[in-house]
């Protein structure tokens, strides 16, 4: 079911700490993505191996859900 509660109008502070996280999430989420698809990072990070900079970016992508969860669950109970 679809929880219209986040349409409310919120304080300045609830408001900058929404625009706080959702910035967190997408720089998790570019830094990740970066991690594994971007060729200039692999030459500046040369020791580490390919699998290593896949794990690296899964585990940052990963991490930028959990975020987004857990601020969207903080969000709904204030």
């Amino acid at each position: 079911m679809l929880n219209f509660d986040i349409f409310k109008q919120k304080s300045p502070k609830q408001r900058f700490l929404l625009i706080l996280g959702l910035a967190a999430f997408l720089l998790y989420l570019v830094m990740g993505l970066a991690f594994i698809f971007w060729p200039p990072l692999a030459l500046r990070f040369n020791f580490i191996p390919a699998w290593g900079r896949i794990a690296i970016g899964i585990f940052l992508i990963f991490y930028a859900f959990v975020r987004l969860l857990s601020l969207g669950r903080r969000d709904s109970s204030q």
